[in-house]
């Protein structure tokens, strides 16, 4: 099993790309995995900021729910592009929450041996050098973690 994070990002695209040769090679299980917030009060500093996410308009769960949806399309829609045929034999996971918890979370109960990510994700906020995702699964997971460039 390998674990990849899947935000839609460019980056994303490229760890997609790096995890499905390592899968192939491998024979692994590609597992993409998308994460979304799973509050309206987490979607502060997330991209497309409407006036429903700043709070001037109502939002209602089902409208957390379509954006959610709408995320993992947008994210399962770059990965299974450069990841082509591959795509196919792969498992799209979609959860809610703290993306760098919830990625560690289930890349452990898989007792996957590798987490691939990006560099830099597609949140508005981040750090200098990496985003702060990929920071924070660095630190909290207890498997190899590759940061594709």
């Amino acid at each position: 099993n390998i674990v990849v994070a899947c935000d839609g990002s460019r980056h994303a695209g490229q760890a997609a790309a790096m995890a499905g040769t390592l899968a192939r090679a491998l024979g692994a299980t590609l597992h993409l995995v998308h994460v979304f917030p799973g509050t309206v009060a987490e979607l502060v500093g997330m991209p497309g900021a409407s006036a429903q996410m700043l709070g001037l308009a109502r939002f209602e769960q089902q409208d957390l729910d379509a954006l959610a949806e709408q995320s993992a399309a947008e994210a399962f829609a770059v990965a299974d592009q450069v990841l082509a045929d591959a795509a196919a034999g792969t498992v799209r996971k979609r959860l809610a929450g703290d993306p760098a918890t919830e990625l560690v979370a289930y890349a452990h109960a898989l007792d996957a041996p590798m987490l691939v990510l990006g560099p830099r994700g597609r949140g508005y906020v981040g750090e200098l050098l990496l985003g702060s995702v990929t920071h924070s699964v660095l630190h909290k997971a207890r498997c190899p973690v590759l940061v594709a460039h």
